[in-house]
């Protein structure tokens, strides 16, 4: 995603965003998750056995993030 950058500084002229681009990801977290060569599997299974019963619906959480990255202007 390094050669993105200017892609990046170009939406956020046009759309008006605060965040820069270093700001946006932490690039070598992704770079990591994204080049596991297996897959995973986890079950919250064990947690909730453990007392841990309250959950954020996943669907409800990616919309509210989502609202809040355009209020704070680091998306269009």
């Amino acid at each position: 995603m390094a050669d993105k950058e200017p892609l990046w500084n170009a939406m956020a002229a046009k759309y008006g965003l605060t965040a820069s681009y270093q700001e946006v990801s932490s690039w070598g977290f992704g770079d990591f998750v994204f080049s596991w060569d297996y897959d995973m599997f986890a079950d919250g299974s064990k947690a909730r056995r453990f007392g841990f019963h309250e959950y954020v619906e996943t669907e409800s959480m990616f919309y509210n993030l989502f609202d809040e990255f355009r209020r704070r202007k680091v998306i269009p």
